[in-house]
This record gives structure tokens, sequence and C-alpha cells, in this order.
């Protein structure tokens, strides 16, 4: 069963630690050295990687609550090896960046969005899916902000099988309207 844990959030783009990677493979018995083996892609998907929120029907720059992006993922895997059952699992660990700017018609002063992470396999079938919440607050003397995410994956592997046969999506949570309207206006 493929797992995800958010095992932190910093405001400000703080940078991730990833100390306790090295930590889990103390004591494991794994004949091949681990640059040899390769992390599943992670893949940040173009449509739902921007938002554009308004506060009303109308899709008016002047009726922006606000704009959110991906601002960029990074991501290493190890492999952990059970010593007594001689399972495999991948753990990913995702740092994923979000900025945001404040909209004039943005009551709140914060930008409260969803983003998804997937799991996919052989064939491209999805596995898993988790949907997770950002916040970010914005003050009347800073209209940007940004958040950064951090999601641990862990993904069971198969006999022969290694981080080639899975891929990881990130995306934010768009509706169908704000989905048409990335399409019309493209960020990237």
């Amino acid at each position: 069963m493929i797992t995800m844990t958010k095992f932190g959030r910093n405001l400000l783009c703080a940078v991730a630690s990833l100390t306790g990677a090295a930590l889990l493979l103390t004591g494991c018995a794994d004949p091949l050295p681990q640059q040899s083996r390769p992390c599943p892609a992670v893949k940040v998907v173009q449509d739902a990687a921007y938002l554009t929120r308004f506060a009303g029907e109308s899709e008016d720059l002047a009726e922006t609550s606000f704009e959110a992006r991906i601002a960029r993922s990074k991501s290493m895997c190890v492999y952990l090896i059970d010593t007594e059952t001689g399972e495999t699992k991948i753990r990913t660990e995702l740092s994923i960046e979000f900025a945001a700017s404040r909209g004039p018609k943005n009551p709140d002063s914060t930008a409260k969005f969803n983003y998804w992470v997937r799991v996919t396999g052989p064939g491209t079938s999805q596995l898993s899916s988790q949907t997770l919440d950002v916040e970010i607050p914005f003050t009347a003397a800073k209209v940007q902000n940004a958040l950064q995410d951090q999601i641990d994956v862990f993904v069971p592997l198969k006999k022969n099988e290694t981080g080639d046969f899975y891929r990881i999506y990130v995306g934010i949570a768009v509706s169908e309207k704000e989905l048409a309207y990335n399409r019309r206006n493209p960020q990237f």
C-alpha cells in the first residue's frame, strides 16, 4: 500500500532538512549501491501549476482574490529494505514551494487552496492520491508570500521493480472553470 505523510511546513521558503534519510539506512544490508537505483520521476502538471482565484463570477483581473503557483519542487529518494522480510520500499521526500500574490478583492488576507499528489505505477495506473491544504497569509505591507510543504511518499516495490516503474504528479486543485482559465492564459 502506498502511503503519504506530511512532515513539515514552513513559511517564507525555508530549506527542507533531509537528514533523516541517512538515519533510516543505518543497518540495511543492501548489496546494490544507492546511487545506482532510480527515484520515481516527479512531475508538476502544467495545467494545474497555477491558480487565479476570482472573488466572483467575473474573470476581470480587478476581481482577483489571489494568484498562486507551484514555484518549484525538489525530491530525493532512498530505498528501504526490511532485513527480516526482504521487502523493499522507496521513500521519496518531496519539497514543494508555493508562491502567492494578494489580489484587490481578497477579503481574508490569505490564499487558501488545495493541492494534490498522485502516484502512478506500471501502465500509468493511478495507485494513490492525496489532497492537501495550503494557507498563505498576507499583511497590509506584504502582498506576496511563499510557503514550503514537505511530504514523504512511500511506495512498496514488487520483485525486480525500481523507481522507474512509478511517477509522482503534483498539481494545484483547480475547478473546471479555473482549469479552462489556465488553458486560455498559460503562465509557463
